[in-house]
């Protein structure tokens, strides 16, 4: 495997505020200053950030976009994840709460607004780093594609790498890794390998807790969101997975939703790859899209009912690429 190295041993960015005390077990999210360049509907206030230490340096921030993880160095920040571009201020905000170091690096593990939609702003103070596909699925974004907060500004990362890449930061290394297809083309996988601990982007999210009715009762799946525009794979994603967890981690920062751990990684895939051959199975024996719909509806908790055909519409991505979807599956 090709693998580039990028090596940075000091910190030449411009700083975040500098921090005045312990880490709040709860920071309260700032709200990001109006634009003129923001559409007056996209000048919304950050819901409440939490920060929660996930291994000695590492920190995990949650509240609003995907979970962001922040790792601590003598010389820098390294940040996985950027959230919505309004959340610039309020990220910053919440880095400066654990440490007074500048962020020198942000990870995108993919293209979606709520992981890098802050990439715009970033770039003015860090490098921004990711598979060599979200740059160019951002160059030029397909339909469907939701945008939570279309006309922000859109960040192109700086720095691109196809199979494998290494930071190293002070006394700390993190590596970059790409496996496959999944949720899009370009998914990464992020290695804090002296820590045992990944971030997975959105090829993982932490399960629903089983003992609420509708997911104990459901058949084993998962509410996943293959973006077949941007290059997402239903078929390959247990591929993909099965590469990760080769890595050696034991705890997980997944895309959305509480930190977690292996073994449920282990059952993500699990249900996934059986929710995936029950629906080949009824495409492959003549189900209409119609009847397709409704098991995933039913059954999986996938949106359908209510949404429209186009354009992209929140809670009904699912719905919006299905044809694709359904085309795959008769391979």
């Amino acid at each position: 495997m090709r693998t580039a190295e990028h090596t940075a041993n000091s910190a030449t960015r411009r700083s975040t505020k500098p921090a005045d005390g312990i880490v709040a077990a709860c920071l309260l999210a700032s709200l990001v200053p109006a634009l003129s360049t923001i559409p007056a509907h996209a000048q919304l206030a950050p819901r409440p950030f939490e920060i929660q230490r996930v291994h000695d340096d590492l920190y995990m921030i949650s509240g609003e976009g995907g979970n962001v993880a922040v790792y601590v160095t003598g010389d820098g920040v390294i940040l996985v994840d950027d959230m919505f571009y309004r959340n610039y201020e309020a990220i910053l905000d919440a880095v400066a709460s654990i440490t007074d170091q500048p962020v020198v690096y942000v990870l995108n593990t993919h293209q979606h607004d709520d992981h890098a939609g802050g990439n715009a702003r970033m770039l003015e103070i860090a490098d921004v780093i990711a598979h060599r596909e979200v740059r160019a699925n951002l160059s030029d974004i397909k339909q469907p594609y939701y945008e939570d907060t279309p006309g922000t500004p859109i960040g192109l990362p700086n720095i691109t790498f196809t199979d494998a890449l290494s930071v190293h930061l002070g006394d700390k290394e993190v590596r970059i890794r790409y496996f496959g297809r999944g949720h899009t083309d370009g998914d990464a996988v992020i290695y804090f390998p002296q820590l045992g601990v990944i971030h997975t982007g959105d090829l993982f999210l932490a399960r629903r807790p089983a003992s609420e009715p509708e997911a104990a009762n459901r058949p084993r799946g998962v509410n996943i969101y293959v973006d077949y525009a941007q290059g997402g794979s239903f078929l390959e994603w247990t591929d993909t997975l099965d590469g990760v967890l080769q890595l050696d981690f034991d705890t997980v920062i997944p895309g959305h939703g509480p930190l977690t751990t292996r073994e449920e990684m282990v059952r993500f895939r699990e249900d996934l790859a059986a929710m995936r051959a029950r629906v080949a199975e009824l495409i492959r024996a003549g189900a209409t899209k119609e009847q397709v719909l409704a098991v995933f509806e039913m059954d999986y908790g996938w949106r359908s009912t209510g949404c429209p055909p186009s354009p992209p519409t929140p809670g009904c991505l699912q719905f919006q690429q299905m044809d694709a979807l359904i085309e795959e599956l008769r391979q």
